[in-house]
C-alpha cells in the first residue's frame, strides 16, 4: 500500500470547503473497473453522494479529483482498491476486502467521501421505503351455484370485499345440488359468491445492512532504540597484527616467543572470505625444562591459508592450514664450553582460528593447532660417548594470542 500522507486529498478539500463556504462542491471523475455482475460506477458515485453534498461530477474541461476504483474476485472473497488522485498531482491508495461486491463498493464509497470531505457522514442515510401498492380487488367469476334457478329468488348480495386468506378457495362442487321442494313463503338463498381475493402488498424492502467494518492495519509499534547490530567480523581486506606464541618443539620443553604477521582476505560472490597470512616467528628460549640442559632457539616463517568457511555471529571461527619453514638451534648447557648446532625445520599442520572484535577497530586473534615436522631431530653430546640430550617432537602443538588492526 502506498503511503497515505496526512496532508492529502481530504485536507485539501476541507480547506477549500472552509474558505469558500458550504455551497462549494468538489468536482470528481470516476473510473470504475469491476467484473460482470458486480456493482457499477453509478452505484459507487451514488454511495459517495449519500454521504456528502460537497461533490459533483466534473464537467468537460474542469479540473477534478480522479477516483479510480478496481474490484476483483479471488475465490470466495472480493478485493477492492481505491486510488484518489489529487488535482495537484498527489495520490493515495486504499484497499479493502469483503464477501460481496456490494459491501466492498459501499466501503470504497465511504472512503472516497471521507478523502474528499472529512465531514462526510460515516453512515449513509437510509433509503426511503416505497409506499405499499394499493390492493387491486379481484372479481370472482359467477359460479354455477350462484345462478338462480327458474322460479327462485335472486341470491343475496355478496358481502363487502374483505382480505381473503392466502390459502386457495375450496374447489366448486362437481354438480349443482338437487333443488328441494319449493316452500310458499321461504326463499332459498344461493351460497354466497366467493369473496374477492385481495393482492397482498409488496414486501417492504429489507433494511439496509450496516456497512462492513473497515479493519485498518495495526499501527507499527513505536521505534524503540536498540543496540545497533554489528556485522560479524570478516577477514576481508589487509590486516596487521602481533601475537604471543607458545610451541612445543622439543619433547622436554616448551618454547615461548612472539610473531609479527600480515593478512590479506577477500570476499567472494558466495559470501566466503578466504584469506592468507604470512608470519615471522621467533622463540628465543625454552621453558618448563625437564633437566636435559638443552636450550633451543627457533626462527621460522609460516604461511597460513583459510578457505573462509566461518561459523558464529560476532565471534568468527574458521579452519585453516599452515606450512612452516625455518631454522632450529640447539645448545647443550651441560658442558663448560657449550656448542650450538643449527638444523633446518619444516612442518605442515592445521589450526582453528577465532576472531572477535574488542573495540577501537581492534580484533582479538587466537590460533590453536598442531604441526607435523617433516624430519625428527635427535641431539647427542660427544663428551659422554654420544649420550642423547634431547629430540624434536613428532607432533608440535602451538598456540598464539594477539591483536590485529585493519589497514
Amino acid at each position: 500500500m502506498e503511503a497515505v500522507t496526512p496532508a492529502g486529498i481530504g485536507l485539501w478539500a476541507l480547506v477549500a470547503l472552509t474558505q469558500t463556504g458550504l455551497a462549494v462542491s468538489v468536482p470528481v471523475r470516476v473510473e470504475f473497473d469491476a467484473p460482470t455482475g458486480c456493482s457499477d460506477a453509478e452505484a459507487f458515485f451514488a454511495g459517495v453522494l449519500s454521504r456528502t453534498r460537497h461533490v459533483h461530477r466534473a464537467r468537460p474541461g474542469e479540473t477534478a479529483v480522479r477516483l479510480t476504483v478496481r474490484v476483483t474476485r479471488a475465490g470466495g472473497r472480493v478485493h477492492g482498491e481505491l486510488r484518489v488522485n489529487e488535482a495537484g498531482g498527489g495520490a493515495e491508495t486504499r484497499r479493502v476486502d469483503g464477501a460481496t461486491c456490494a459491501e466492498v463498493v459501499q466501503v470504497l464509497s465511504l472512503t472516497a467521501a471521507l478523502a474528499i470531505d472529512p465531514t462526510a457522514n460515516l453512515l449513509a442515510p437510509a433509503a426511503p421505503e416505497k409506499p405499499p401498492t394499493a390492493p387491486v380487488p379481484v372479481r370472482a367469476l359467477p359460479s354455477a351455484a350462484a345462478t338462480p334457478a327458474p322460479g327462485r329468488a335472486a341470491p343475496a348480495p355478496a358481502a363487502a370485499p374483505v382480505a381473503a386468506p392466502v390459502s386457495p378457495p375450496p374447489p366448486p362442487p362437481s354438480s349443482p345440488p338437487a333443488a328441494p321442494s319449493p316452500a310458499p313463503t321461504a326463499q332459498l338463498a344461493a351460497p354466497p359468491a366467493a369473496a374477492p381475493r385481495e393482492r397482498l402488498p409488496a414486501a417492504a424492502p429489507a433494511s439496509e445492512p450496516p456497512p462492513p467494518t473497515v479493519v485498518l492495519a495495526p499501527e507499527p509499534p513505536a521505534n524503540v532504540p536498540a543496540e545497533p547490530w554489528r556485522e560479524p567480523p570478516r577477514a576481508s581486506g589487509p590486516r596487521v597484527g602481533a601475537s604471543m606464541v607458545a610451541a612445543r618443539v622439543l619433547t622436554s620443553s616448551l618454547g615461548l616467543g612472539a610473531s609479527l604477521w600480515g593478512r590479506l582476505g577477500i570476499t567472494t560472490r558466495g559470501g566466503l572470505t578466504p584469506s592468507v597470512t604470512f608470519a615471522a616467528l621467533y622463540l628465543p628460549g625454552d621453558f618448563f625444562e625437564s633437566g636435559d640442559n638443552l636450550g633451543i632457539g627457533w626462527m621460522a616463517l609460516a604461511a597460513t591459508g583459510c578457505p573462509g568457511w566461518a561459523t558464529g555471529g560476532r565471534v568468527r571461527v574458521e579452519p585453516c592450514a599452515r606450512f612452516t619453514a625455518g631454522v632450529l638451534s640447539a645448545t647443550d648447557h651441560s658442558v663448560s664450553n657449550p656448542r650450538s648446532v643449527d638444523r633446518w625445520w619444516g612442518s605442515a599442520g592445521a589450526l582453528i582460528r577465532l576472531m572477535a572484535p574488542v573495540g577501537g577497530g581492534l580484533m582479538l586473534d587466537l590460533d590453536a593447532g598442531v604441526d607435523f615436522p617433516f624430519v625428527t631431530r635427535r641431539f647427542i653430546t660427544t663428551t659422554m660417548t654420544n649420550q642423547p640430550v634431547g629430540a624434536t617432537t613428532s607432533v608440535s602443538p602451538t598456540l598464539s594470542v594477539g591483536l590485529s588492526h585493519s589497514l
